[in-house]
Formats: structure tokens, C-alpha cells, sequence
């Protein structure tokens, strides 16, 4: 048995200002984490910003962990962090998705992910926005405990 693995979106960084000195963002807002039973957070309702970013991209964690799970599930036993660099456009679409530095070594897995995050919506923001979001790859099982790998591998 493999185990649970995850995908843990660490940050969301955000790579251009404000558009102008003169734009003001929008005042704060709650943002709303997505529930299991609610889906993801409707990104029309909320402000721009790295917070509702981290949100849409915490929302869509279980797509990004199926690319990872998927490989695990074929025997491979990989591990490591995958930054994702993209820009959302003014329509809040991710466009441009791409792999900007990976320490785990699994084209696969990198492709796939690059689909998920290509697939995104986020709130709109005033002008295209460059963002970077690195997801960290750990099995979560006995194998990650250290127990030894199946027969036949």
C-alpha cells in the first residue's frame, strides 16, 4: 500500500507591483478557504492578491496530488518540489504555465501539473500578473516511513 501522498502549495508569490503607484488595491476582504463540500472559492467574489491566489490554488490542491499519486501508483518513488511559474491574464485565466525549477526529477509529474495550474481561474486583476507557486511533492506512507519497497521492483 502506498499511502495518502500530498501536495502542499508552500507560497504564492506574486512577481509584479500594483499596476501604478496611483492604483490602489482593493480594500481587504474576507477570503474564504474552499471546503471540502463547497469547491473552490468562486474567484469573481474575491479581491485580487496573494492571499485569494493561495486560496484558487489551495482549492485545487487535489489535481495537483493526483498528478503525483498517479506516479506513485506506477511504482515510482519520487519526491521534491516543483515551482510553477505563470501569468494570470486580465480575464483571471492562468496562461503561459510552465515549469520554472524542479528538484523532482519526474517530467510527468511536472507536465501534469503544468496542465492543472493551466487550467486555473483566479480573480481578475488589473493588468496580466506573473505569479510563482512552488508545490512540494511527499509520499505520505510506508515507504515514506522508511519501510522496504514492495518485491519485484
Amino acid at each position: 500500500m502506498i499511502g495518502r501522498a500530498r501536495a502542499i502549495p508552500l507560497a504564492v508569490v506574486l512577481l509584479a507591483p500594483w499596476p501604478s503607484a496611483a492604483a490602489e488595491p482593493p480594500p481587504p476582504a474576507e477570503v474564504r478557504a474552499a471546503t471540502p463540500d463547497a469547491g473552490p472559492p468562486e474567484p469573481a467574489g474575491l479581491p485580487f492578491g496573494a492571499d485569494s491566489v493561495q486560496a484558487v490554488a489551495e482549492s485545487h490542491q487535489p489535481e495537483v496530488t493526483s498528478c503525483y499519486e498517479e506516479r506513485l501508483a506506477q511504482g515510482k518513488d519520487v519526491r521534491g518540489e516543483v515551482v510553477v511559474g505563470f501569468v494570470i491574464g486580465k480575464d483571471g485565466r492562468a496562461t503561459q504555465a510552465r515549469v520554472k525549477k524542479s528538484t523532482l526529477g519526474d517530467r510527468e509529474v511536472e507536465a501534469c501539473v503544468v496542465r492543472a495550474v493551466g487550467g486555473w481561474t483566479f480573480p481578475r486583476p488589473a493588468t496580466p500578473q506573473p505569479v510563482t507557486i512552488p508545490f512540494r511533492f511527499d509520499e505520505i506512507g510506508h515507504r515514506a516511513a522508511g519501510a522496504p519497497e514492495p518485491a519485484g521492483r
